[in-house]
This record gives C-alpha cells, sequence and structure tokens, in this order.
C-alpha cells in the first residue's frame, strides 16, 4: 500500500514537471495601441524592438493544474481599436513533445468575443470564429468540457486566435477556464488551417 502510494505521489511529481502553463497572446502591431494596468497575470514582452510595446503575453506563474481552473486578465488599452488575442502556452517542457493547455467558457468585460465557449461550428465542421491551426486543437463532443460540449486545446506551435475590439480608457477584463491538457509526441503533420480568420497584424 505504501510503495502504491509512493509510486503515485513520484508520478504526480513527475508529470507537474512537465506541465506547460496558461498564456495569453495580445497583439496590436497593426492598431499601435499600448496597454497599461495590467492584472491577473504576470506580463511579458515577447518581442523586440519598435513591436515590443504592441505584442505582449499574460502568463501563470505556476503549471496549470489536471482540473478547470479559474483565471482573470485585465488592461487598459490607451485608444480605441483592435487586438488580435491568441490563446497559447509557455511552450513545450519536454523536448519532443508537445505540451497541451485546454481552454473554455471564455468571458469579457469592455470587449466582445465571438463563440467563447467554441459550442457553434462553421459550415466546414471548425470551431467558428476562431483561427486555429492543428485538427487536434478542436475538442467537440465532450462530457469534461467547462462549459458546454467543446473545448479547445493548443500548444506555443499550434494557438487559437480571434480578433477583438476595445475602447480607450475602459478596462478589458477577460476571465477564462483552463487545465493541463497533457503531452502528445511532436510528429510531423500536414499545414491545416481552421477556416475562420483572425485579423493578422500588419
Amino acid at each position: 500500500m505504501k510503495k502504491s502510494l509512493f509510486t503515485l505521489i513520484c508520478l504526480a511529481l513527475c508529470s507537474a514537471a512537465f506541465c506547460a502553463t496558461v498564456a495569453v497572446e495580445f497583439d496590436s502591431r497593426h492598431s499601435k495601441i499600448l496597454s497599461k494596468e495590467h492584472s491577473g497575470l504576470k506580463v511579458l514582452y515577447t518581442m523586440k524592438g519598435a513591436a515590443k510595446d504592441f505584442y505582449f503575453e499574460m502568463r501563470a506563474d505556476k503549471a496549470a493544474p489536471l482540473e478547470w481552473t479559474s483565471y482573470t486578465i485585465s488592461f487598459v488599452p490607451s485608444k480605441s481599436g483592435s487586438y488580435v488575442i491568441g490563446l497559447s502556452t509557455c511552450g513545450d517542457t519536454k523536448k519532443g513533445m508537445n505540451d497541451w493547455i485546454e481552454y473554455d467558457k471564455i468571458e469579457l468585460v469592455n470587449a466582445k468575443l465571438n463563440n467563447p465557449s467554441f459550442e457553434f461550428k462553421s459550415v466546414k465542421g471548425d470551431i467558428w470564429a476562431w483561427r486555429y491551426y492543428n485538427k487536434e486543437t478542436p475538442k467537440v463532443g465532450k462530457d469534461d468540457a467547462a462549459d458546454g460540449k467543446n473545448y479547445l486545446a493548443v500548444t506555443r506551435n499550434y494557438t487559437a486566435r480571434q480578433g477583438i475590439t476595445v475602447t480607450a480608457g475602459k478596462k478589458v477584463t477577460i476571465k477564462f477556464m483552463a487545465r493541463s491538457g497533457g503531452m502528445t509526441p511532436k510528429v510531423k503533420t500536414p499545414a491545416f488551417f481552421s477556416d475562420q480568420v483572425a485579423p493578422r497584424a500588419k
């Protein structure tokens, strides 16, 4: 009994060691909107040069747990315009593996997001209003979704994106559910793009 318990603890620790964190990207390079008064998660600027101030991430400090967990982030835009919001991860934590984070039940204050719980599908069967890059991303008809029956799984290389419109000086608050989606071996997959196109940064 003790040996079995010890084994389970070791397995839990090992899985936690190779577990990505939540990371949400904000890209306003095309509209040149500065953001301020961030709260909720750690802010990182992931680009250099002139683009730095217009492309940032908000990341959790700890690895995502296995159960659905609530997160809240907020910021204040300096002017009205649009961002591309990207659901992402901090990166793969083990060489040769994709480290997945699953997202569901996104709620926004002072900005609009289409299909925030991923329940609506396009005529082609993709998750409507979201741009994503891998056929493993949509999880459809699942009983373990945080809301409804669908959710999205993303990695650092396979993100999911959508454009949002913001108003100058109005704090944007984003609440969402996320959890660890485990790891899968990296394999060469055919190029894939969902049929919904997020606004591209220029």
